[in-house]
Order: structure tokens, then sequence, then C-alpha cells
């Protein structure tokens, strides 16, 4: 959830600790139920108004919650719609570590792009990106309001014309999510007021093109009912205020002329003034012979007439001296003061004029707020399954088969996020997981060659069907599944005193505390953290626990012992990611295939990662070694000195077996060899050097 606040009894004591230690930069407020609430009292008609139908635990939670907005807000949370219960069963659990594996709404660096969540999210406006965001963390799990929503994609995804008109219109209603929320809490500023009615017009046209489509799927005509564009309050607005009001009241030209005759009459006495003092320093010209003699103002004198030195012997006996400058005198007269004080006048009595009927107009809106408030649901969900259907057109996403249970069959499916990066050089794979079909399906191969694409790919193809999207593959049939759970990377938690394998360790913890047979597993790696023969009991374990428990689960390992598991379990299958040679190199194919991978590659790897040469021949000569024997692990490790252990004389070998193969060099006659016997000579000489070794 991430809060920014919490209320508590004490922001002292272990409740208190508890809570910093899991949200650290959360503020904690010290609040106590207040008196009759928590009781069936509902507190101030504000506080009542939320609560809703909210009963037992919650509600006194809630009264708690809503009682405190009341009295920092001002008592103005008459926008608030009554509180709904939240069922968690209703929706896919996601925790955070699955969040951040899939990266589905940030990417690892903490950004947005790259995550799933950039690519998904088409949205035309603010109110609609934030649906797909929420839809994104809380997918459905109920297969009936997955349905409606799929069927409501489906419909805009095949009217590609009245989606595109649908779209452009969404762009002119701006978040009016947002504008409804200042109007309830009377921050609305005139530009709010004016954007409100821009909406609402474009709410009408979007309701008049939905209802002109003909038959329409659920989801959208529920939308389309729930629209309201309060053609009243639009005029309303569209004739108080300007064309372009400004931010704030007092800023400039507010209502519209025409609209209020004592704001006309004020605001003529404003112009007319303003033209008075421009033609009474025109006459005051002529009639002292003064030609620099201006009109002023400053808030400390008023109005003033100002002559500079050159002037001042023509200056008038009724001109009152007001003040001294530099190059100069001000002065004032009986007829301007006069004409000032009607002038300042007009302006203030408009100014206030203006703040009232501005005021009014709040009022006036404030009072439609739970149709402005559905208004903006409605639009918000016509925003959100256009931007899913807008995203299944441009990405080529196909519309899910949703079943209550069995297995996950997903044909030529795709990761949407490396996709948008590779374009059309991405592999598909296909995945059939579950009743019928492996429960656990062990992956193999090397590094870089997909494995973890692959399962990611899988998972989202899984959410993104649970949230009523469309998905990226050829075809899809999802079962409903209660949550999903990925345990994909190394991380250290220092600042908690937790390695990189207690991390790994404790989200596997969660992970089997938790799973379901409804729910579907991603293993990355389990149990490298440690030394060898731990980690494969380790991972060996965890898998036979998913076997137990029949868990849909994704496994990548690089133990090559983990393959015998689906020699002693008919629901477990072995699958690696396909590699081949060339030229001495290897090349990944990133596909899928049934059957365990015959070796790591990790060497090959290492060199294209850019290891030096020379480690990587060693490295090989090692490998060829250990591979020959089992025991020369052993008997290396048995071999190898201490840190500060005194050097060993060089070995001096045997001078009669290094004789008889220098022998064999000798006789080679390079100059006479053709390249095919060189490397028959080459073979030998090596073979008999490994027989000495």
């Amino acid at each position: 959830v991430a809060p920014s606040e919490i209320l508590l009894p004490s922001v002292t004591g272990p409740l208190a600790d508890a809570v910093r230690s899991v949200l650290p930069r959360v503020l904690l407020v010290a609040r106590e139920l207040p008196t009759g609430l928590g009781q069936g009292a509902t507190g101030s008609d504000a506080v009542g108004s939320v609560l809703g139908a909210v009963a037992g635990p919650a509600r006194s939670a809630l009264e708690l919650l809503v009682d405190y907005l009341d009295a920092t807000q001002g008592g103005r949370l008459a926008h608030l719609r009554p509180a709904e219960e939240y069922d968690a069963g209703s929706f896919l659990i996601i925790d955070r570590a699955t969040r951040r594996n899939l990266e589905l709404v940030e990417s690892v660096d903490g950004t947005r792009t790259g995550s799933l969540l950039s690519v998904v999210d088409r949205a035309a406006t603010a109110m609609g990106r934030r649906a797909v965001r929420d839809r994104l963390l809380r997918p459905l799990c109920d297969a009936t309001a997955i349905g409606r929503r799929l069927d409501g994609v489906e419909w805009l995804f095949e009217g590609y014309v009245l989606r595109a008109d649908l779209r452009a219109r969404l762009r002119g209603v701006g978040d009016l999510e947002r504008l409804v929320g200042r109007v309830g809490t009377g921050t609305a500023t005139p530009r709010d007021l004016s954007r409100i009615a821009e909406a609402l017009r474009a709410a009408e046209e979007i309701k008049a093109m939905l209802s002109a489509s003909g038959a329409m799927p659920a989801a959208v005509m529920a939308a389309c009912e729930a629209i309201d564009a309060l053609p009243d309050l639009r005029a309303l607005v569209q004739r108080a205020l300007v064309d372009e009001p400004p931010a704030q009241v007092g800023r400039g030209p507010l209502i519209r002329e025409g609209y209020d005759p004592e704001v006309d009459r004020l605001r003529a006495i404003r112009s007319d003034g303003k033209g008075w003092m421009m033609e009474f320093e025109a006459s005051e010209r002529r009639r002292t012979g003064i030609t620099n003699l201006k009109i002023g103002y400053n808030k400390v004198f008023g109005y003033y007439i100002e002559v500079s030195r050159t002037g001042l012997a023509r200056v008038p006996a009724e001109y009152t001296r007001k003040q001294t400058i530099a190059n100069g005198e001000r002065y004032v007269t009986e007829e301007l003061k006069d004409r000032e004080g009607e002038l300042l006048g007009a302006e203030e009595r408009l100014a206030a004029m203006e703040s009232h009927l501005f005021g009014q107009l709040v009022t006036t809106a404030a009072a439609s707020l739970s149709e402005l408030s559905a208004t903006a649901a409605a639009l918000t969900e016509v925003d959100a399954l256009a931007a899913f259907a807008e995203t299944a057109h441009v990405c080529g996403f196909v519309r899910p088969e949703i079943c209550r249970s069995g297995p996950i069959e997903i044909r030529e499916g795709r990761h949407p996020v490396v996709e948008s990066i590779l374009g059309q050089g991405f592999v598909p794979n296909d995945c059939r997981l579950g009743t019928g079909f492996d429960t656990v399906m062990v992956i193999t191969g090397p590094n870089m060659a997909g494995k973890s694409t692959y399962m990611r790919q899988v998972a989202i193809v899984v959410l993104l069907a649970h949230c009523g999207s469309f998905v990226p593959a050829s075809s899809a049939r999802i079962p409903l599944v209660d949550r999903v759970f990925t345990r994909i990377g190394a991380s250290d938690r220092l600042a908690q005193g937790q390695s990189t394998f207690m991390v790994e360790m404790s989200e596997t913890a969660h992970i089997l505390r938790s799973m379901t047979e409804r729910s579907l597993v991603v293993l990355d790696e389990i149990g490298r953290g440690t030394s060898t023969y731990d980690g494969i009991s380790i991972a060996w374990a965890v898998a036979e626990a998913m076997v137990e428990r029949r868990v849909k689960t994704l496994f990548a390992t690089h133990y090559h012992e983990l393959a015998a598991l689906a020699t002693e379990h008919d629901s477990v299958g072995n699958y690696s990611v396909g590699v081949k040679r060339y030229r001495g190199e290897i090349v990944f194919l990133y596909r899928v295939e049934p059957g365990a991978a015959s070796r790591s590659y990790g060497i090959e790897v290492a060199a294209l990662a850019g290891v030096p040469a020379a480690v990587i021949d060693r490295a090989r000569a090692l490998l060829e070694h250990f591979e020959r024997s089992p025991t020369a692990v052993a008997e290396a490790a048995s071999r190898q000195r201490g840190l500060f252990d005194a050097p060993e004389p060089a070995a001096r070998g045997d001078g009669a077996g290094q004789e008889s193969f220098l022998d064999m060099v000798r006789a080679i006659e390079p100059e006479t060899l053709t390249p095919v016997q060189a490397l028959v000579e080459l073979d030998k000489l090596v073979r008999e050097a490994r027989k000495r070794q």
C-alpha cells in the first residue's frame, strides 16, 4: 500500500517501532478514537456520509481516519464517496518481490521506462493512466469480472474507428477526477471550473458516440449510462467565466461581460475612469503649458500629477503639493481625488463581486459532486478499456480464454517489454503447465540464453489475463490463479543485516508458507548462494515441496542434478533453452525445448562477456581435467597451499619421459605437412601430453 501517514494510538512503544521497521519513512501520527465514535455514532455529517454501510472493527478504524481528515481539511469531505469494503479474495495477490521481479510499474532502476506499465499503458487521460496502473497491481480473481473487462476490450479492439474517435475526445477530458476533488475541498480555481466545463462537453460527445454505436458490452454500457454531461452546469460555467480565466481569483478578468449587471457597471466605471485619467492628463498639459506633466499612481498616495523641475514655475495655485522627488514635485487636485475615490472604489467592489460570483459557481458545482464523480469514474473505465484495446492493436496481443481451473496453455508467448526493444527479433515460446501436463518445469541452460525471460513472460501473460487485458501470444488458455510468486535475482539487504542468501531463503520461505494449488510460482536459481551440495539439497527439497502441493512451478537451475527429479516424479518435466555451437562459439536459439541441457556453457558465456583469453584457456584445461576425474576437484582443493605456506620446490619430473616426448616433437617436419596432417600430428601430441600429466 505504501502509505505516507499512519494513525496510531501512540507513536512510541512496540507497535510504533514495528511499523517503523517495515516503513521507515512513514509519518506516524498519535490519535485516539474520538469520544462517541466506534460505538455506532457517526460524528459529523461529513464523517457519516463517508462511512456508508461498513461495520465491525473496520468501521472503528474508518471512523478514526475520516474524523482525522475532517479535522485537518476543515470539513471539506463532500467529494468523498461512501467507503467500500476491500475483499482481498477478489484480487490476485502480488507481493513486493513479484512486483519488483516482474517490473510491473517500474524497472529495476526505479523508473517507469522498461516496466510493463510503460508498454501497456496507452491511456488518453491521467485518470486512465492511474486506472491501468491499478489494474496491473490488483488483477481480478473472478472469472465473470475478468470476462466483463475482456468483452469491453474486444469490442473496442474491433471498432478501430470508434476507438480512435473516443481516444481523441478523451484527451479533452483532462483529469476530471482530480478537478472534482478540488471542488469538494473548496480549492478549485477559475481554470479548474473552466476545465470541468470542457470535460463535460467532451463527456457529452463521448456519450453520444457510444450511444450511436449500437449494441455495447456490459462494461461499456454501464460506463455510458453513468456519464452525466450536466449541461446546465456546463452552460452556467461557460456563461459566467471568460474564455481564458486567470489561474487565481483577482489575477485578471474573471466574469464574462453580460453575466452580471453590477459587474458590468463597475467594469464600465473602471474603464471610464482610466479613460478620464488619460483625458485629464492631456487637458492639464494644454491648460498649464507644462508639456512633461503626467498622471501617475502608487499604493501610498494613489493618483497624482507629476511635474519635472523645468515646469515648476507654471504649476497652478490650485495644485496641492504632495511629495518632492529627485526630478520634481508631485501634486493632487480636488477633482483628481474625487475621481480617484470613485475609480478605486469601483476596483475594490469589482474584485469583491467577481470573487463572490465565483464562490457561487463553486458551490453550484459542489452540489453536483456525486454526478461529477460518477462521470469521472465512467470516463476512466472507458479510457482504461480503450487503452488495453489500443495496446492489443499496436503490440499484436490476443484475447485469452479464462478458465476456472486446468492447465496454463500459452502458444507463442512473448515478453512484451523485451519484444518492445527487440521488435521482430524476439523468439516466442510455448508453455503448457498444470493438469494433464508437467506441473513443475525444471529449466536448464546457460546464462543469457533466455530462461529468466521465458519464466517472466509466462507470469506476465497470466497476470495480464487476470487484469482483463489481451496478452502477448498467438493463443492463451489461462486458469484462475490466486497468487503469483517469483524468486528471481540476487540482492543484499545490508541495512537489515541480511545477505544475498538470507534474502533468497526468506523469500523462498514466504512462498512455501503462502502458496496453494491455485498459485503460480517462478523460481530462478534456488540455493546458489551457498555451497554446491547445500544448494542442490535445498533446491531439490523446494522442488519436491512444489510437487507435493501440486503447485504450477517454473524452476530454472544450473544444478543439472535436479534433472533426476523427472525420473522420480511424473509431474516433473525437464526443459532447456536451445544452444548451438558455430565456429567454436555458442549461439543462443532462445527456444525452450523438452529435455535437460547437456552442459552449462559457463566458460563460453564468460568468453562472450570479455574475460581474458588466458583465463578462458586455463578454465577450459581445468574443466577437461576435472571432467576426466570425479575426484579431481577434491584433490585439487587438498593440494592447495595456505596463504602463508612456504613455496614448494619445483618438481623435477621424469627426465626420460620428457626426453621421449621431445623426440616426438623433433621428428615432425612441419614444412612437409598438409593442414590436415598438421592437425593430426597436433592431436597426437596433445593426447600424449595429457597421458603424461
